[in-house]
């Protein structure tokens, strides 16, 4: 009978200690969580949260981009430029690109960066994210020397009249990178991704000379404008001023 008591007590004092251990274990879970957060909140507190950079690889542009995080591992980007020059289609081949024109044009790019150090040091470290652009150039040459037209008689009642040329490109794509911590204020970023470029191209009464100036694949055409398309592999490199 004393050896029944035994265990019954032994069984009873085991049950009460089940909770405790449960309790026990979530703290220690908590503390690790809590730990976790505020080594994260003590990098975050020593990294720069800002970033202004200049892409000195961009061919025919003068390209500035302003970094910001917003979160642990999330930043957002926004990239403003002015296009001077671009390449226009040479030969039967949609890939072709050596006819340089002088431009006069603005690009807007956004980016959502996520990036994936488990410590929690953006901006630095690798990334990847969304990227989204739009470009509008105004070509200075004259759209008969672009489209290698003779100039209209104003004698010539059938004179044909060729308007300036316009350009329009929607960008959607997903990069990917890293961003290197040169010293307390400098970074170096290299940056890739792939995505998709929409063109529309418009120029009045220019009708079929559209068709084979743009670089990319002829979705529709009309009277005064083309619509195109075309694959958009990006690489960048960036230097950058990072603050606070």
């Amino acid at each position: 009978m004393k050896k029944i008591n035994s265990l019954f007590v032994a069984a009873c004092f085991f049950l009460l200690l089940l909770p405790l251990s449960a309790v026990q274990a979530q703290t220690e879970d908590d503390d690790d969580y809590r730990n976790e957060q505020e080594y994260r909140q003590k990098i975050l507190a020593g990294n720069p949260n800002r970033i202004l950079k200049v892409h000195p690889l961009q061919l025919g542009e003068i390209y500035l981009a302003y970094e910001r995080v917003r979160a642990g591992d999330v930043s957002n980007e926004l990239g403003l430029s002015y296009i001077y020059r671009t390449y226009l289609k040479d030969g039967d081949s949609n890939l072709s690109r050596d006819k340089a024109r002088d431009t006069k044009g603005l690009a807007l790019r956004m980016e959502q960066r996520h990036y994936t150090s488990k410590e929690g040091n953006a901006p630095y470290g690798f990334f990847h994210g969304p990227f989204f652009g739009y470009r509008f150039l105004l070509f200075d040459d004259s759209s008969y020397e672009i489209f290698n037209q003779p100039e209209p008689d104003v004698n010539d009642p059938d004179a044909r009249y060729i308007g300036r040329l316009f350009l329009n490109t929607f960008d959607l794509a997903y990069r990917f990178g890293y961003q290197f911590r040169l010293n307390k204020h400098f970074a170096l970023e290299v940056a890739g991704g792939l995505g998709v470029r929409a063109k529309y191209g418009y120029s009045k009464n220019a009708n079929e000379l559209l068709q084979d100036l743009f670089v990319g694949k002829e979705i529709t055409s009309q009277r005064n404008g083309v619509l195109l398309a075309t694959a958009l592999p990006q690489f960048k490199v960036a230097l950058g001023y990072s603050f606070r």
